[in-house]
């Protein structure tokens, strides 16, 4: 029923069947992820803060004329740069090394 309603109202605003499409693909996209057990408040960030982001990037960008150096080139700039890698690597050591001591425990028990 909820998605019988969430469709007329997505068809009323642009009367295309192409976001009747769209709004199915993300349905499928979402139940998927919900699936996997992906957390919801990064995605939501994601969608809140990427158009903000894209804007100061492009501004970024033609402040420095299209160098992609100013992306890296100051120390408070490399310092995120690194904590972003980190932030994401983390989760994946946390798993590897749980599986590590799941197949210790395994050998030695």
């Amino acid at each position: 029923m909820i998605a019988i309603i969430t469709g007329i109202g997505v068809y009323a605003v642009h009367a295309t069947t192409f976001d009747l499409f769209l709004m199915v693909g993300i349905g499928i996209f979402g139940y998927i992820l919900r699936k996997l057990d992906f957390p919801l408040s990064p995605i939501l960030l994601g969608f809140i803060l990427g158009g903000l982001m894209e804007q100061n990037l492009r501004r970024a960008l033609s402040i420095s004329n299209g160098e992609l150096g100013i992306l890296w080139a100051s120390p408070i700039t490399l310092g995120v740069w690194v904590v972003t890698v980190l932030m994401m690597l983390f989760p994946l050591i946390r798993i590897w090394r749980k599986r590590a001591k799941q197949r210790a425990a395994m050998t030695h028990g």
